[in-house]
C-alpha cells in the first residue's frame, strides 16, 4: 500500500497513490503535526521537553533518561 505526507502551506497532506491528488490529513497524527507546527520555535523545544531525545518516550524511568 502506498502512502505519503509532507507539509503543503503550513498544514500536513497525505496522498495514497503514487500519482495521485495531495489532499489535506485528517488522522490524529496530522493534527498533532499541524499543531506543533503553529507554535513557536521556543514552545516547539518546550513541548519537545517533555520526551526522551533518543527513544521518544515520556516516561521518567526511560533507561535513555538514566543513562544522560
Amino acid at each position: 500500500m502506498y502512502y505519503e505526507e509532507k507539509v503543503i502551506n503550513g498544514a500536513l497532506h497525505c496522498c495514497s497513490t503514487p500519482n495521485g491528488e495531495w489532499r489535506p490529513a485528517t488522522s490524529a497524527h496530522a493534527a498533532v503535526v499541524n499543531a506543533l507546527m503553529a507554535l513557536t520555535d521556543e514552545q516547539r523545544m518546550d513541548v519537545f521537553g517533555f520526551f526522551c531525545t533518543h527513544c521518544g518516550g515520556n516516561d521518567p524511568r526511560c533507561q535513555c533518561w538514566n543513562d544522560e
